[in-house]
């Protein structure tokens, strides 16, 4: 008696733990979601909170329109707001042929200037290869394949469509995001024979799949029908 006992609670914890794991399981679109929003929330207002240094720019230009000694979150709004408006004016003014002459310059000024266009650069490279709004961008952020050996190979973006030498021979540039967040990583040289461009898949395929820490992975990377038959054949 006492063993069928202990034999029921066993079976009873068994199935609330299955359940609670099948649930967790199907919650975790919703939940990885919901950490990337908020990594990135935690980004934006470590960069323009109220206590940044953009923030406290901002509640500075709120007090030229409010009276004096109001709440300094009022002013901060208010700074926000301009802020707003003024971006709102300049995607009007770059919306069609005058974007790409104030892309050209703002990059040509600010590329210039040491150590800040060395980041920059990169940056507005990836920026406007996500928005989608330029082929050329796009194309020198294509999804490639890197082969590091003993059968281990990765997916990453090929940062530039250059050839580079440090002296060990011709690489290139390739970029391994990081899970889940994309925008991130390591830059790598690798060997231009150990790097394999991949046409079929594009920069949301791979974003995508590093949102999802591989859990979707794009049609491009399954394996054939007649690849899985061959492997799953006795004797082969």
């Amino acid at each position: 008696m006492k063993d069928r006992t202990v034999m029921r609670r066993v079976y009873t914890v068994g199935t609330i733990s299955t359940a609670f794991l099948t649930g967790l399981a199907f919650l975790a679109p919703v939940l990885l979601t919901a950490i990337v929003l908020a990594w990135a929330f935690g980004q934006l207002i470590a960069f323009v909170g109220p206590d940044s240094i953009v923030g406290q720019l901002l509640t500075a230009g709120g007090r030229l329109f409010i009276a004096e000694g109001s709440n300094p979150l009022l002013s901060f709004a208010v700074g926000v707001g301009i802020l707003l408006a003024i971006i709102t004016a300049l995607g009007f003014v770059v919306k069609d042929k005058a974007k790409k002459v104030l892309e050209e310059g703002v990059d040509g000024a600010l590329g210039r200037i040491p150590i800040l266009g060395n980041i920059y650069r990169p940056v507005a490279q990836l920026v406007r290869g996500m928005s989608g709004n330029k082929a050329d961008e796009m194309s020198s952020m294509a999804v490639c394949r890197v082969v590091f050996g003993g059968g281990i190979e990765t997916v990453a973006f090929l940062a530039s469509n250059e050839t580079f030498d440090l002296g060990g021979g011709p690489c290139k540039l390739v970029l391994i995001p990081t899970a889940p967040v994309p925008i991130g990583g390591a830059l790598l040289m690798v060997p231009v024979d150990k790097v394999q461009v991949i046409p079929d898949m594009k920069f949301d395929d791979l974003a995508k799949l590093y949102l999802t820490m591989g859990m979707t992975p794009p049609p491009q990377m399954r394996a054939s029908t007649a690849l899985k038959t061959a492997e799953a054949a006795p004797g082969i």
